[in-house]
């Protein structure tokens, strides 16, 4: 193997976090630096001739080439050969005492690194923590000599069309230095392996290889933006970087070998413009709440399917993917106000998060058999809920309808509908037995918007489509 590079893919709904720790002595209180600046940096001011040659010449040192020997068992070919084997990859140093960052991808499941710096001197490395959600490693190495530190600024300042360089390892030439511009921010739809990240990606044409994973994105002040992460293998002069600034919310736990995560209790999804429109929005925002698992955070916080999460914590939703990052970050216990929009009306819910825990399963509820009411064009029937199920749930006399049976390749089937699952709304209304539904589902026209609202077991879910 030359190197390992992460390539595209389509983000999916429905996150998980997985994270790899080694237990370490504490770490500094402060892990990284940042530029401080006497007088106002003015954003006009001219780029000199000499302006990225003295970037490399000041940062260099602190990048550093990781050569990794892969374990035995199969690796992804994403990353690598089948069945393990040696590889490159790049670092940069923000901590004097041996602190290193770098993609997860390149020290995953290794059973050696070593760190190789500008000096051709060689150390030992090991992995401290790990979040491959970001795909981000914390690595340390025990130098015998001073490091050059890379500083790290503020993603959030950077500016589409801004002059930005990358230093790196591709294709196993050390050092190399490229630079471009900052084609695009908060790229989402870029997975590794099929694995949906939380990381909203800058785009860049700063040549980005095979061996520059891991390596920095540096601004032209000489500041770390981004961890140089994905490249576009189907063409040229496209190359992503994680925002430096994600990684700082995550790295003071990194740095301790463990990265927490905080637990909501819902899946969301995109807001299509239709529902925007039957719920009065102005524009397609925030998070739609499509499953809600009871006795969690916002199930107790009075979280529904069909919600649109607008804003946390005075932060809008712009994309509904903001959603399980902000929940996530939010240290565990802390109580924060949502807004939401439920049929139209914004509300304030208060919902206090929680460590992530197990993930409990319910009996399965059997669906019933009679006062059943049949619905050919969604390919589904729907029964009287069983009295035992309707005490299971909590469900009041005649409330909701159980789905008893859907038919292969139906429109119910694509919408994911299960026989046992109990829709108790239509269109944020409630239903009453399986001839009310009927009627119910009836009345919405071609063209328009036709949700329902579902118990599945110990979850609430929300399903819509265009009829």
């Amino acid at each position: 193997m030359r190197s390992m590079v992460m390539t595209l893919g389509i983000a999916v709904a429905g996150l998980t976090l997985l994270v790899g720790s080694t237990a370490l002595a504490a770490p500094p209180a402060q892990l990284w630096t940042e530029k401080t600046w006497a007088t106002p940096l003015d954003p006009d001011a001219p780029v000199s001739m000499r302006a990225f040659s003295q970037l490399a010449k000041e940062l260099s040192p602190a990048v550093v080439n990781i050569n990794v020997h892969k374990n035995a068992r199969p690796a992804p070919s994403f990353f690598g050969p089948q069945g393990g084997g040696t590889g490159l990859g790049t670092g940069f140093i923000i901590h004097a005492d041996g602190y290193v960052l770098t993609n997860n991808h390149v020290v995953r499941d290794t059973d050696e690194i070593q760190i190789r710096l500008s000096n051709d001197h060689v150390y030992t490395g090991r992995v401290v923590g790990t979040y491959p959600q970001l795909d981000v490693a914390l690595l340390k190495f025990d130098a015998k000599e001073p490091l050059t530190v890379a500083p790290l600024g503020d993603s959030e300042s950077l500016e589409i069309g801004e002059w930005v360089i990358a230093i790196g390892n591709p294709f196993g030439l050390s050092h190399t230095v490229t630079a471009g511009i900052v084609s695009a921010k908060g790229r989402r739809d870029i997975m590794a392996n099929g694995e949906p990240m939380y990381a909203r990606f800058i785009q860049t044409d700063a040549s980005i290889n095979p061996g520059n994973s891991g390596g920095p994105l540096i601004n032209i002040r000489g500041e770390v933006v981004g961890i140089n992460t994905a490249i576009n293998a189907a063409g040229q002069g496209i190359g992503f970087a994680v925002p430096v600034n994600m990684v700082k919310k995550i790295l003071p736990q990194l740095s301790t070998g463990k990265v927490s995560r905080s637990y909501l209790g819902v899946r969301v999804g995109p807001v299509a413009s239709e529902l925007a429109d039957r719920l009065r929005m102005d524009r397609a925002t925030g998070a739609l709440v499509r499953e809600v698992l009871s006795g969690t955070p916002a199930d107790k916080a009075g979280v529904r399917p069909g919600d649109v999460i607008l804003a946390w914590d005075d932060k809008a939703i712009d994309h509904w993917e903001d959603l399980p990052w902000l929940a996530s970050t939010t240290p565990s216990g802390n109580r924060i106000v949502m807004i939401v929009n439920r049929s139209g009306k914004k509300l304030e819910l208060q919902v206090q998060v929680t460590d992530y825990p197990n993930d409990p399963r319910a009996a399965a509820i059997r669906p019933g058999s009679k006062g059943g009411a049949e619905l050919p064009d969604l390919g589904m029937k729907v029964a009287a809920v069983p009295a035992a199920t309707r005490k299971q749930l909590g469900l009041s006399e005649d409330e909701g309808v159980v789905v008893s049976d859907v038919t292969p390749g139906s429109t119910a089937e694509q919408l994911g509908m299960r026989p046992g699952d109990v829709i108790t709304q239509v269109n944020y209304d409630p239903v009453t037995g399986p001839d009310g539904f009927r009627q119910m589902v009836a009345r919405v026209g071609a063209g328009d918007i036709l949700s329902f609202t579902i118990r599945r077991n110990d979850r609430y879910l929300f399903k819509a489509f265009t009829r």
